[in-house]
């Protein structure tokens, strides 16, 4: 598997804080942190497909594939640490990525700044990230129709 940016695994945890996750049998919704997009992620037992851009254009995990790999348990939060996903409801990171031209290390940073345990939050991202490089997974994109909010 591709290595993705760290960032994906902090938009992860948001899509799960904020229950942005719609499991079905063979396949997952998977809302946008603005609420204006739904991707499908697709899987098998070792094969995962999102339409995700990071996906679909980079050929790594992209946040939907890794929201979902946390859902199905395949990669684990720490009990004692599931509190922290607390922090990060609620973050528009597609704002953020947008404000800060896509350099998600400076997202991060700034996400970073307004948390309560920053020490904790980076080394649940890091066990998460290597927990994911650790799989047997294959990933790509899939071509499956983007879910748009209307903006009536």
């Amino acid at each position: 598997m591709k290595q993705p940016p760290l960032a994906k695994v902090y938009e992860a945890l948001s899509a799960i804080a904020d229950q942005r996750i719609k499991m079905e049998a063979d396949h997952a919704l998977v809302t946008s942190s603005n609420y204006s997009k739904t991707y499908t992620v697709k899987f098998s037992e070792k094969q995962y497909s999102s339409n995700d851009n990071a996906t679909y254009w980079q050929h790594y995990a992209g946040y939907p594939i890794i929201a979902v790999l946390i859902k199905q348990g395949k990669i684990q939060i720490p009990e004692n640490e599931k509190d922290l996903l607390t922090e990060f409801k609620n973050i528009n990171w597609k704002k953020l990525n947008t404000h800060y031209k896509n350099k998600y290390d400076k997202a991060i940073v700034y996400f970073l700044n307004t948390v309560s345990d920053k020490d904790r939050i980076q080394d649940l991202v890091k066990q998460i990230f290597n927990q994911l490089m650790q799989l047997d997974t294959q990933v790509k994109g899939n071509r499956t129709k983007l879910i748009k909010k209307d903006s009536k």
